[in-house]
C-alpha cells in the first residue's frame, strides 16, 4: 500500500510538472488580440521626466517654480470643461457612446502629451484616467526632483546667475535656501494634489452618475422633436391637397 501511495504522488507530481513547464502556444488569432488590445486600451509607461514619453510636458530641470501652478491650472481646465460639458448638445447620431460626448480640445491637448493616450482615441467619460495619469506623472517628476534636489538646486543657481550676467561662485548660505524651499514645496505638493484630485473626481462622479441617462433622454427628445416636425409637415401638406384639386378643377372644366 505504501508502494502503490509513493508512485501515485510520484505520478502526479510528473504531470503537474509537466502542465507547468509547458509552454504556452501562441497562435495567429491571440497574438493579433493582443496586438488589438495593446493598441485600444491605455498601457501605463515607466514614468520618469527624463524619458522620450513625458518630454512634451514642462516637467523640466529649469523651471521648478512653474511646476505647481501649470499641473493647478491644466487640472483646472480639465475640469472645467468637464462641467461645460454637461451643457453641451450630445450627439445623437454617433456610432458609439465615445463620439457622444467627444473630449474638448483641453482634454486632447492634455491627453495627447501622455505616452499612455497619444494614439488612443479620448472621450469626456476617459477624463479621470486622463487626470490620474497627469497626476501620476506630476508625482513623478516631484519625486525625482527630491532625489537629485542638490544637484539640481546648483543647477537652478548657476542658470539663474548666467541669466543675471554674474559669474559670482554659489555660496553654502544661497544653497541651503533654494534647496530649504523647493524641499518645501515638493512636500507641500505631495501632500495636496492627489487628495485635492481625488475629491474632485468624487464629486464628478456624482454629478456624472445619471449622465448617460441624461444623454439619452436628451436623444429621444430631439427624436421626438423631429417626428412631430415631420407629422406637422405631413398633415400640412394632406391638408393642402384639396385645394391643389379645386384649383385644377376651372382648368379641366372649360367652357365650350
Amino acid at each position: 500500500m505504501h508502494i502503490i501511495g509513493l508512485l501515485t504522488l510520484l505520478l502526479l507530481a510528473v504531470l503537474c510538472a509537466n502542465v507547468i513547464t509547458r509552454p504556452k502556444e501562441l497562435t495567429a488569432t491571440s497574438v493579433n488580440l493582443l496586438m488589438q488590445r495593446e493598441q485600444e486600451n491605455s498601457i501605463l509607461t515607466p514614468c520618469s521626466r527624463f524619458t522620450d514619453g513625458y518630454a512634451q510636458l514642462p516637467f523640466q530641470d529649469g523651471n521648478f517654480p512653474e511646476w505647481p501652478q501649470y499641473y493647478h491650472t491644466t487640472a483646472a481646465a480639465v475640469i472645467e470643461e468637464h462641467l461645460q460639458s454637461f451643457m453641451r448638445a450630445p450627439k445623437c447620431a454617433a456610432a458609439t457612446g465615445n463620439d457622444v460626448l467627444p473630449a474638448g480640445p483641453k482634454l486632447q491637448e492634455l491627453a495627447k502629451k501622455l505616452p499612455g493616450w497619444k494614439g488612443a482615441a479620448v472621450s469626456q467619460w476617459e477624463m479621470s484616467s486622463v487626470l490620474l495619469e497627469f497626476l501620476r506623472a506630476y508625482e513623478c517628476a516631484l519625486q525625482e526632483r527630491l532625489y537629485f534636489l542638490h544637484q539640481d538646486a546648483i543647477k537652478t543657481l548657476e542658470n539663474a546667475s548666467s541669466a543675471q550676467g554674474q559669474d559670482t561662485a554659489i555660496t553654502l548660505t544661497q544653497l541651503i535656501t533654494q534647496v530649504s524651499e523647493e524641499d518645501e514645496t515638493i512636500a507641500r505638493e505631495l501632500a495636496v494634489a492627489r487628495p485635492t484630485l481625488n475629491r474632485s473626481l468624487a464629486v464628478l462622479a456624482g454629478l456624472s452618475r445619471l449622465l448617460p441617462l441624461h444623454t439619452e433622454l436628451q436623444c429621444i427628445e430631439r427624436a421626438s422633436l423631429d417626428i412631430r416636425n415631420a407629422l406637422a409637415l405631413g398633415a400640412e401638406a394632406s391638408a393642402c391637397l384639396p385645394r391643389i384639386w379645386n384649383a385644377k378643377d376651372p382648368l379641366r372644366d372649360l367652357p365650350q
